[in-house]
């Protein structure tokens, strides 16, 4: 019940923040194309789909500052085709980015960068049209720390698009592949372009 309290109390007053002009609010969908570094094929083509909600906050007391942090609550799908062995590697995540963005050109224009740890909430794993539920097994349940770098632009007051790059630094899965950053952090790593559109409140 203690969790639960704050984030009512989130919820209650939301509005009157969004009245003060301190959050705003959106809802997003986008494309996903996906790869999995260490699974062997090296190409941005399983699609995938991303829709969620979003809001973020000025920070500073100027309420006309650039600098804003967003937090998102997105479904999100990833994963990789193999071509080699017709296999087919479909996650489905559920993840909450938070990300430091600048505004510029009257607020039209956005760079934003964070990470958006996810829950892994689906595992599918197909070899030459065949389920693999072992394969399957082998992917966490947390993907802890995937980097994320955004670009963003408004054409109008509540309409704009956005372009997204993921790449986890953590092993998204046990046993061999490849590694990042060091040696014994192996193992397979998502990594996704992201396009999208929003629409702001």
């Amino acid at each position: 019940m203690r969790k639960i309290i704050p984030v009512l109390l989130m919820v209650a007053l939301a509005p009157i923040a969004v009245a003060q002009g301190r959050f705003d609010a959106k809802v997003f969908a986008g494309l996903n194309m996906c790869q999995i570094d260490g699974d062997g094929a090296g190409s941005y083509s399983h699609p995938g789909l991303r829709a969620g909600v979003g809001t973020s906050f000025v920070l500073g007391s100027d309420l006309q500052s650039p600098w804003r942090l967003e937090v998102e609550l997105a479904y999100t799908q990833k994963g990789s085709r193999i071509q080699h062995n017709d296999g087919n590697i479909s996650l489905q995540y559920v993840e909450m980015p938070v990300m430091l963005s600048y505004s510029m050109l009257e607020n039209r224009l956005r760079i934003a960068a964070g990470v958006a740890p996810a829950v892994l909430v689906g595992a599918k794993v197909t070899f030459y049209g065949a389920e693999d539920p072992g394969q399957a097994a082998k992917y966490k349940r947390m993907d802890w720390m995937p980097l994320t770098l955004a670009v963003g632009y408004r054409f109008t007051e509540h309409i704009g698009a956005e372009v997204r790059y993921q790449n986890s630094l953590l092993s998204d899965s046990d046993g061999a592949g490849a590694y990042r950053i060091w040696r014994s952090n192996h193992g397979e790593f998502n990594r996704l372009v992201t396009l999208g559109v929003a629409y702001q409140f």
